[in-house]
């Protein structure tokens, strides 16, 4: 059943200084928790919320005992303004063979965060649930979570704004498009600060379309609907800002790369350019189809990348969709990273400032 959104505006105080999320309220009507199980007991660290998301990631990576570190979660578990680690911390749990801890952070995970159950069948962390009496119900009831997420009209926009901006000056905006499974904080954080306040633009990273969770999304089978989605997302940010006509771009990695080349053909008046980062989808591509009916893109840029050793898959795409927008009197640009898997370029901040300034000044 779909949910109309309500909306709600959060302004975080973190690290950086002008993040504004806008968050659809969570959904009231997923399946309630099989088990009542009593939370866990939490062991107070005594480290401030400033200091906290430091602290914790330090603990996390040294040599302390997985009880210790179960301990520590738990208590930021019970701190954090949106915890994102409940699978994590539920697999901790059910490697130390806390089976009714691992029961309880599963269930909030369904609920409150997201669980792959596909990615579950293949975790081995989970081997003693799996066992267990209660696993069959909990499988089912976790399918069901997600499932239902799906259905759901849930989204998040991430909102980076120069520190010195006042909001009312025309300014260009960069539309960030995360990967499947991926969220939009993906495009947030000191980095993407850094890039806001040195160029002076703002970066609003959008969650995909179809939720799987409210740490997880994935763009879907329609780009006309992906396509309002995202243009959904910069009407709500239209109170905090004047977005300059003509002086966007797009960015995107993985499947939020090909639809971030799509997006940017589609409005070549809007959209200077994009950076698309190892395009690709489980959805193919309409961009050599809406290109024909397009007349120009002159004037409009296209930065491809991929890593060496992730598959040919995008470097086949970007060879293929080149023709078809250079006809078109478009700049293409291409550049290949080394390195082994489907991922982020290192360094990309780097990239990505050279890229938008080329782009946007």
């Amino acid at each position: 059943m779909k949910r109309s959104a309500v909306l709600f505006l959060l302004v975080m105080h973190v690290a950086w200084a002008k993040t504004i999320v806008i968050e659809a309220k969570l959904p009231q009507t997923l399946p309630q928790a099989l088990y009542d199980i009593a939370a866990p007991r939490v062991k107070n660290t005594g480290w401030s919320q400033q200091e906290a998301p430091t602290k914790v990631r330090q603990f996390l990576a040294g040599k302390e005992t997985d009880a210790e570190k179960i301990e520590v979660l738990t208590w930021w578990a019970a701190q954090a303004a949106r915890p994102d680690f409940f699978f994590d911390l539920a697999a901790r749990c059910a490697r130390a063979e806390q089976k009714d801890h691992a029961i309880y952070w599963l269930q909030r995970a369904a609920r409150e965060d997201v669980c792959d159950t596909g990615e579950l069948a293949a975790d081995e962390r989970f081997a003693c649930l799996k066992s267990d009496h209660r696993w069959p119900k909990i499988l089912d009831f976790l399918r069901a979570c997600e499932a239902h997420w799906q259905t759901t009209a849930f989204y998040r926009d991430v909102l980076t704004l120069p520190d010195s901006y006042d909001g009312k000056s025309p300014i260009s905006l960069v539309i960030g498009l995360h990967g499947y499974g991926s969220m939009p904080e993906d495009f947030a954080g000191a980095d993407f600060q850094k890039i806001c306040d040195t160029q002076n633009i703002a970066f609003l990273g959008v969650s995909g379309r179809r939720p799987l969770g409210r740490h997880a999304f994935m763009w879907t089978e329609s780009f006309e609907k992906d396509l309002q989605h995202v243009e959904q997302a910069i009407l709500r940010c239209r109170s905090s800002m004047q977005i300059a006509p003509g002086r966007s771009a797009a960015v995107g990695f993985s499947q939020g790369g090909q639809l971030a080349a799509e997006i940017t053909a589609s409005q070549p008046k809007q959209y200077r350019g994009c950076l698309s980062m190892s395009p690709g989808s489980r959805y193919p591509s309409g961009l050599i189809e809406r290109l024909r009916l397009e007349r120009s893109l002159s004037g409009q840029r296209y930065f491809f990348t991929w890593i060496s050793g992730e598959g040919a898959g995008p470097k086949l795409r970007v060879q293929n969709w080149r023709s078809a927008l250079s006809e078109k009197q478009a700049i293409v640009h291409e550049y290949e990273f080394p390195g082994k898997g489907h991922e982020w370029p290192k360094n990309y901040e780097d990239y990505f400032a050279i890229t938008l300034q080329v782009l946007l000044h």
